[in-house]
């Protein structure tokens, strides 16, 4: 059976909306998938940009992680809803940067579009800066501690909205 352009058209935007679809079904169902493959866009960003996995954060020691420094470059209204447990914000980074020029600096936001321009703005200035991959939202991922501005554990994380809730579902999102 010979199709003509036209049919061959249809053929092709029938199966590309099939699979948007299919790719959405999923997304919807799985806040992970979502999250990779928003923050795999991201990653074309900063291509040569290194970054930490919020895994190897994650299970870093104690001793270990003295020699990082994790810094949230989020918004002052994002911070109040909750933090990674440990960090400080980007200004009191600035404030103190000579304190951190022997550490790792492991720069994160939501998902690591922010924390990526700035990351790639301190390796420029030749600190050891690593971009968190996944962000915040990554975090949640792999049940990491999040620390409200009253300093107790929390399931809140700041989002942009409700299309960017894309923390693990046991999370509650903010926006």
């Amino acid at each position: 059976m010979y199709l003509g352009r036209g049919e061959k058209m249809k053929v092709f935007v029938g199966m590309f909306l099939i699979s948007l679809l299919g790719f959405l079904v999923v997304c919807y169902v799985s806040p992970q998938v979502s999250l990779k493959s928003a923050y795999s866009l991201v990653k074309l960003e900063f291509p040569d940009l290194p970054e930490f996995s919020n895994q190897s954060l994650k299970v870093l020691s104690r001793e270990e992680r003295e020699g990082y420094i994790v810094v949230d470059v989020r918004t002052a209204e994002e911070r109040n809803v909750s933090i990674i447990a440990g960090a400080i914000d980007n200004e009191y980074f600035e404030r103190n940067i000579t304190s951190y020029e022997n550490k790792k600096i492991i720069v994160y936001c939501t998902i690591g579009y922010r924390s990526g321009f700035y990351a790639e703005t301190l390796r420029q200035k030749g600190l050891d800066a690593y971009n968190l991959s996944e962000g915040i939202l990554g975090w949640t991922h792999v049940n990491g501690l999040l620390i409200n501005s009253r300093g107790q554990t929390t399931d809140e994380v700041h989002v942009y909205s409700r299309p960017w809730d894309l923390a693990v579902k046991n999370a509650v999102a903010v926006f």
